[in-house]
């Protein structure tokens, strides 16, 4: 089995502070609802006052069409593959 042990004198806390950026980033990332902004975008009907009322793909679907369906769709996979 190998172990790594880290030396003090390697280790000066730009790691802990990357770690806590990204944790902080994919909050903020994922705080965003991507059906809202791309509605307002497209000029479409909000999607939290139509159809289900659930701003989600499927919702955008049968308010704003499928374009706009497949955008917050990828939009939703991306917020899910950064960080």
């Amino acid at each position: 089995m190998i172990t790594y042990q880290l030396k003090c004198e390697e280790y000066n806390g730009n790691e802990t502070m990357l770690i806590i950026f990204f944790i902080l980033f994919a909050y903020l990332l994922g705080s965003f609802s991507t059906a809202i902004i791309a509605s307002k975008l497209a000029g479409a009907a909000d999607p939290r006052t139509q159809g289900s009322g659930n701003p989600g793909a499927t919702n955008v679907l049968s308010t704003g069409g499928k374009k706009l369906a497949i955008i917050v769709l990828l939009g939703d996979a991306l917020k899910g593959l950064i960080p």
